[in-house]
């Protein structure tokens, strides 16, 4: 089998050294066993994606030295099957969309937000296995297909049954009922695609194998691979799951506090050989004690990463440049 994985950034904002550890590590995995690096946009929420947050993503993977086998040719290939915008793209959510409403796995759900807030209990634990906010009440689960308005988003019913998956730096992980996470909206009231639906349907039709990501997204996991069986995938993807870094007050860095962007570091005339070094020990810490000095090409033989996985972000230090 060929190792296939995906760098997959979303055009919502600057991207920042917690996404290049996520992309660097995914292009490592396939790299160092001679596979192949897909590039996806996913901006399926147009609503949330600008041109020059696209544009920035080409000059800052070409910056960090990570190239890929398949994806756009460039921040203008707006045709792109490897681009969620895409005629193509959308037209094949859409398809699925409906498929699964005629089947009547999905209902129509027109709870507010208000709602959500009322009848929904609240999770906040981060690093169990089920994601915090707020939890599906099922109030519009007997609604029938026939039923809904031009407003209303499309949920999935999820079983009572077990779920297990493997990850592959993590481990084990066991939900005893998949509807513990409550059932997701896989299509919004404005006919936009939701996330979890958009990239399982990627990464099937995508080949993708393995699937590289922060802690933060484990919970989801269950979720991905109930829809990978849904789709009819006989091979879903493999998940590794990675610790997650912190910035320097300790929280996780986010597009949502502004943190050190890539833009700013590689638009300051910065080496991005010191950004990968600081990175190095947190990727192989058994065999790179302290930073270096390196490239991305530079640590494909060292072999498969070893990311941390501890369920705290790991400080990380914006690298200063002499």
């Amino acid at each position: 089998m060929t190792v296939r994985t995906r760098i997959a950034p979303t055009p919502s904002g600057a991207l920042h050294a917690g996404n290049a550890c996520s992309f660097l590590l995914a292009w490592l995995w396939a790299r160092s066993q001679g596979g192949e690096v897909v590039l996806r946009i996913e901006d399926v929420d147009t609503t949330r994606s600008r041109a020059d947050w696209i544009e920035s993503v080409f000059r800052d993977l070409e910056w960090l030295g990570l190239d890929w086998d398949a994806g756009p040719s460039g921040p203008t290939d707006l045709s792109s099957a490897y681009r969620q915008s895409s005629q193509e793209r959308q037209a094949r959510y859409a398809r699925l969309w409906k498929e699964w409403a005629d089947s009547g796995w999905i209902y129509p759900c027109r709870c507010t937000r208000a709602d959500l807030r009322t009848d929904a209990p609240q999770v906040e634990r981060i690093g169990d296995d089920t994601p915090p906010g707020t939890i599906y009440s099922g109030k519009c689960r007997d609604r029938k297909a026939s039923s809904a308005g031009p407003a209303d988003a499309w949920r999935l019913r999820l079983p009572d049954a077990p779920s297990d998956i493997g990850d592959l730096w993590m481990g084990h992980r066991r939900l005893d009922r998949l509807s513990r996470l409550g059932d997701p909206v896989l299509r919004r009231g404005d006919g936009c695609t939701a996330y979890h639906l958009a990239v399982c349907v990627d990464d099937f039709d995508q080949r993708i194998t393995h699937v590289v990501r922060g802690r933060d997204l484990l919970p989801f996991s269950h979720l991905h691979s109930h829809l990978h069986r849904l789709l009819g995938n006989p091979e879903p993807p493999r998940f590794a799951h990675h610790g997650l870094l912190g910035d320097a007050e300790g929280r996780r860095m986010a597009k949502r506090i502004g943190s050190d962007s890539l833009s700013g570091m590689r638009e300051s005339g910065r080496d991005p050989r010191e950004l990968i070094g600081h990175l190095a020990p947190l990727l192989f810490p058994g065999t790179i004690p302290e930073p270096i000095r390196c490239s991305a090409a530079e640590l494909v033989s060292v072999g498969l990463p070893e990311p941390p996985t501890s369920d705290r972000p790991f400080p990380f230090p914006t690298p200063e440049i002499p």
